[in-house]
């Protein structure tokens, strides 16, 4: 707020209320990025800004513990006109910053972005949960499948496993055979498994987003497939190689890339984006050879490229010691992939 001369901010994405309270959830409507309530910070004080069939579920739950002062608006005011607005101005002078636009506001989200990117030791610990928990999901699921399931079947096993971890699927991409040869996101229509499945989700929990993808071959592996899914590991493995803090992220995409035109497949990168840093969304932002952004300490990344049947993709974290991959279970089938001497964790097509 000083470094912008605003009076208050007021949040009202899901992602900043969750980060803000360590872990809290406003959601209501899962699909909508923008919760159920508002926060509204000035120098001085922290207050909720609710509607007021709201009000007793956070303050008792999301909010126990927190210095909050509550603002409720019936809940019939806030259908027709700007409750949370005019209450903001009344209670946070007429220089607000918001994560959403609007009229009377400045638009802060991209700042306040850029301050979720290093994360604190509390919110590593809830990752490492987190993405232990979507990884035993997937794998499950994954490690269960036979040929006749079909995709709507193979997605309905994966979000009753999420959810019963406590987890909520904001990205559920299910392909089986040709699907995945034919497209980079595959979404369920009425395929039914023979020999190749692909689950890949975005799953969310605390606010923290993790993404992971596991394929399935039954029957020995075509060596077309193979072949592609080996310089889609290469490629991973460059991306890998190059987090490390302070690192310009453009240049660390020019060289994963690099990788896909040395094993004879230079326009593929170009066929679908190849990740970037996660967190609080299912991407904070995806890395190109024009990112301004460098790595930091403490930073989380998804990578995911792709080649036609083939894809590698894990959350990780970049740490003092190099970098952990989160969604390891040591339950998947993983092989180690060398890239300028140093040696990174890649998952494999698991074979049945």
């Amino acid at each position: 707020m000083k470094k912008e001369g605003l009076s208050s901010l007021l949040l009202s994405t899901q992602s900043n209320f969750a980060w803000l309270t360590g872990g809290g959830t406003s959601t209501v409507v899962i699909s909508s990025e923008v919760g159920a309530v508002s926060l509204l910070i000035t120098p001085k004080q922290f207050f909720l800004v609710a509607p007021n069939d709201e009000v007793a579920r956070f303050t008792e739950e999301e909010l126990r513990g927190f210095p909050v002062k509550v603002l409720s608006y019936p809940w019939f005011k806030g259908v027709d006109s700007d409750e949370v607005l005019r209450l903001a101005q009344k209670y946070g002078g007429r220089n607000i910053g918001s994560d959403t636009p609007r009229p009377g506001t400045v638009f802060v989200a991209p700042g306040l972005r850029k301050l979720r990117y290093r994360l604190l030791p509390q919110e590593i610990k809830r990752y490492r949960e987190v993405a232990r928990l979507a990884a035993e999901a997937a794998e499950k699921v994954a490690r269960g499948l036979r040929p006749g399931m079909s995709e709507e079947e193979i997605r309905a096993r994966v979000a009753y496993e999420l959810f019963k971890r406590g987890l909520i699927p904001t990205v559920l991409l299910i392909g089986v055979d040709q699907g995945i040869m034919k497209y980079r996101h595959v979404i369920p229509h009425g395929r039914v498994l023979h020999k190749y499945a692909q689950i890949n989700i975005c799953a969310r929990k605390y606010g923290l987003v993790v993404a992971l993808t596991r394929l399935v071959h039954f029957g020995p592996l075509p060596e077309g497939i193979r072949k592609r899914q080996r310089v889609a590991e290469k490629v991973y493995a460059a991306f890998l190689y190059g987090l490390r803090p302070g690192e310009k992220l453009s240049e660390v995409f020019r060289e994963a890339i690099s990788v896909y035109g040395k094993h004879g497949f230079s326009e593929e990168w170009k066929n679908h984006h190849q990740g970037g840093g996660i967190g609080y969304a299912e991407r904070e932002f995806i890395v190109t050879g024009k990112s301004r952004e460098r790595v930091h300490l403490h930073q989380a990344f998804a990578f995911n490229p792709t080649l036609p049947g083939a894809k590698v993709e894990d959350t990780v974290l970049v740490t003092e010691r190099g970098v952990e991959v989160l969604t390891y279970t040591g339950r998947w089938p993983y092989r180690w992939v060398k890239y300028k001497g140093r040696k990174f964790r890649v998952p494999e097509i698991l074979i049945k």
